[in-house]
């Protein structure tokens, strides 16, 4: 049986040193592969996105062109419906180019009719001359709404995301219906008010 002669193991001439260099040098190596990598996918994304044009603004005299444009495709298509009704073109085109007057018929109607007999309380604010606006007229926005949430049991003021006004208005709003409802009485108001009115 023949021997073979193995080559003797030579010892590694690394040093610490050595070996930070080598791999620090790898580590550069594979940084520099991935922002290459991450370069090339971004180009290649870049090339499949879709150019958009940038939109041109029109000048003011094209503008007025177009505007020109369509009016007298208006009026063209006036003078047809004229001639199919078998009246005067330019009778009915003025007609048709009269401004319109809408007249305003909503639920604000109602409340500037009521506001005619508005009376001022005591605290300079206009109200609708009621009992409990009478009552409430004689302090302060502040000290109405801190009465009203004490007279109504309420926990707090469901209304403190409004302006005081808004938060005083609702809150007698509650109350008008405590006392429709024989919930709470004017004497009991009066009475939170009067309290309030001394914190």
């Amino acid at each position: 049986m023949a021997t073979t002669k193995r080559a003797a193991v030579k010892p590694l001439n690394t040093t610490p040193a050595g070996i930070r260099k080598a791999s620090e040098a790898e580590k550069a190596r594979k940084m520099a592969s991935k922002k290459a990598l991450h370069a090339a996918i971004d180009a290649e994304k870049q090339a499949a996105k879709p150019v958009k044009p940038t939109p041109i603004e029109p000048t003011p005299e094209e503008l007025q062109a177009k505007r020109d444009a369509e009016h007298a495709a208006y009026l063209q298509a006036l003078r047809v419906d004229a001639e199919a009704l078998g009246v005067d073109p330019e009778a009915y085109i003025a007609e048709q180019l009269k401004p319109v007057k809408t007249i305003y018929n909503g639920p604000m109607l109602a409340l500037k009719a009521a506001r005619k007999t508005y009376v001022k309380a005591k605290n300079g604010i206009q109200c609708n001359g009621d009992d409990l606006a009478m009552i409430c007229g004689e302090f302060s926005r502040e000290v109405v709404v801190k009465a009203l949430i004490r007279v109504l049991g309420l926990p707090g003021n469901p209304y403190s995301a409004l302006n005081p006004g808004q938060q005083s208005m609702n809150l007698r709003n509650k109350a008008r219906h405590a006392l429709k409802n024989g919930l709470v009485t004017s004497t009991q108001i009066a009475a939170a008010l009067q309290a309030a009115s001394k914190e």
